[in-house]
C-alpha cells in the first residue's frame, strides 16, 4: 500500500515538473518572464458566512427558501432565547415559537408562523423566500411566512349577510 502511494507521488511530481517546464520554455521563447506564483484570496460568500454563524451558535441548517440575512437572523434569535434562560433544563417550545413569531412579524411585516418541537412533521406552502428550517441542540425550528390577502366583500354578500 505505501509503494503504491509513494508511485503516485513521484508521478505527480513529475507530472508538476514537465508542466513547470513547458510553461518556462513557453516564457523563454516570447522573452517574458515566467508568470509570478500567486494565491487568489476571496471575500467569503454570504453562503460561506452563514455557515460559519451557524457553526458557531450550533446550529444545523435543514432546509431553506430564504435571504441568508433572513436565515441569520432567526438563527441568532433562537440562540438567544434558547440561552436567555440556561437554569431551565426544557424550554417550552410554545414560548419560543411565540417569540420567534412576533421577532419576524415585527420586523419583516405580518404572517410569519412558527413551529418548535422535539418531532413533527409538516407540509406547508409558502411565500417564495420565506422558508427556513433548522435545530438548535434537540428543538427543531419551522419558520415560513405566507400570503396575506386583504378580504373584500362584495355589496351582495353584505346584503345578504345583513337581510338574515
Amino acid at each position: 500500500m505505501e509503494r503504491a502511494e509513494a508511485e503516485n507521488e513521484r508521478r505527480s511530481r513529475r507530472a508538476a515538473a514537465k508542466q513547470r517546464q513547458v510553461i518556462l520554455r513557453h516564457h523563454a521563447h516570447l522573452a517574458l518572464p515566467p508568470p509570478p506564483i500567486t494565491t487568489i484570496v476571496r471575500a467569503p460568500s454570504s453562503e460561506a458566512k452563514l455557515a460559519a454563524i451557524a457553526i458557531d451558535l450550533n446550529v444545523r441548517l435543514r432546509a431553506a427558501d430564504m435571504p441568508a440575512s433572513l436565515q441569520e437572523r432567526a438563527f441568532r434569535f433562537a440562540r438567544a432565547l434558547l440561552d436567555a434562560n440556561p437554569q431551565e433544563k426544557r424550554p417550552n417550545p410554545t414560548h419560543l415559537a411565540m417569540s420567534l413569531k412576533k421577532e419576524f412579524d415585527s420586523v419583516y411585516g405580518p404572517a410569519w408562523h412558527c413551529i418548535v418541537g422535539k418531532s413533527f412533521g409538516s407540509f406547508v406552502t409558502h411565500s417564495s423566500g420565506g422558508f427556513v428550517y433548522f435545530s438548535v441542540e434537540k428543538l427543531s425550528f419551522l419558520v415560513f411566512k405566507t400570503q396575506v390577502r386583504p378580504v373584500v366583500q362584495s355589496r351582495r354578500q353584505i346584503n345578504f349577510v345583513t337581510k338574515t
